[in-house]
């Protein structure tokens, strides 16, 4: 039988407009693993050593390359991976922009090489983290690589970001709540997140509203799931059928399945950045600075060692 271990890590502030988090996940053993991720914004894979297949949710599986990236999903994934090293690469919108400068909508749903999107730049990188000793010589490679990418690249529209804290008000309920919010018609909203966020408004508030409720349900027994369910629910059932869609099962199906790695990507990801969900993280740095404050005050420096708040522990 194998085990996960993930830990997970803030990048350097000059990146934390554009990147979530840094995952490293340690599977030791000798059976393969397998588990579901949420639907999430873009991602890099770096599959350090092992093997991983994927599978997009109405989609069949296919191989994961060692430099990998998937662009914005609206639905899960279920992934099959072997003994070994894998880091993660969180993407928010606007790091999509600035990495990329691709159109969202012609990634989004879909999984490709790294090399796809950044070129020869990736070819190096996965041979350059396999010769590193341990976790924070990773990070600070990851750091050095990725400001070298945004270096004398064009910033992200501040619509974006605009546009992004807006989909996490709840209070936008609807398409024309969220256009409204920010001056723009419905038709200029549709075409502003395809481009830069890879779905439709619509499908991207349905997402938003599962995974919020997703979210709110995941510590607490089914018995109490009705007093937490969103409110633009029109009851439970509508939630679970919701469930069905993004996941492929029920909640309670979700829930009691193993999860060898995602839950504790998951706890570790609340105690970072105070959300368990990386479609719920904010759009800037604002909620990682207060989270690295609560952290600072928080652990003892002797135990945090050089690593400090940016280091969540497994």
């Amino acid at each position: 039988m194998s085990r996960a271990t993930v830990r997970l890590f803030l990048p350097a502030p000059a990146l934390r407009h554009a990147i979530t988090t840094y995952q490293i996940m340690t599977v030791a053993g000798t059976d393969d693993i397998e588990d579901m991720f949420l639907p999430e914004w873009a991602s890099i894979r770096l599959v350090l050593s092992g093997r991983w297949r994927a599978k997009i949710l109405g989609q069949p599986f296919q191989p994961v390359a060692e430099a990998a990236i998937s662009g914005t999903q609206e639905r899960g994934s279920v992934v099959r991976g072997t003994p070994g090293l894998v880091a993660g690469v969180g993407i928010l919108p606007e790091g999509w922009v600035q990495l990329t400068g691709q159109p969202a909508d012609s990634f989004a749903k879909r999984l490709r090489p790294l090399a796809t999107v950044f070129g020869a730049a990736a070819d190096h990188l996965v041979p350059t983290l396999r010769t590193l000793a341990d976790d924070e010589e990773i990070v600070e490679a990851l750091d050095r690589y990725l400001v070298d990418r945004l270096a004398g690249r064009p910033a992200a529209p501040s619509i974006v970001r605009e546009a992004h804290a807006a989909l996490l008000d709840d209070a936008n309920r609807s398409v024309d709540d969220w256009a409204t919010s920010l001056k723009l018609s419905a038709r200029q909203l549709e075409r502003l997140c395809r481009r830069y966020f890879g779905l439709p408004p619509k499908r991207l508030l349905r997402r938003q509203r599962f995974l919020r409720t997703l979210a709110a349900i995941r510590d607490v027994p089914p018995g109490s799931w009705s007093m937490l369910i969103d409110s633009h629910y029109v009851d439970q059932p509508h939630f679970i059928r919701e469930c069905h869609y993004f996941l492929g099962m029920s909640p309670r199906v979700f829930f009691a399945r193993p999860q060898p790695f995602m839950r504790q990507t998951g706890d570790r990801r609340k105690a970072l950045l105070g959300s368990p969900v990386q479609i719920l993280h904010a759009p800037a740095a604002s909620r990682a600075r207060q989270r690295v404050a609560d952290l600072e005050a928080a652990e003892d420096d002797k135990d945090a060692g050089r690593r400090g708040p940016r280091y969540m522990p497994s």
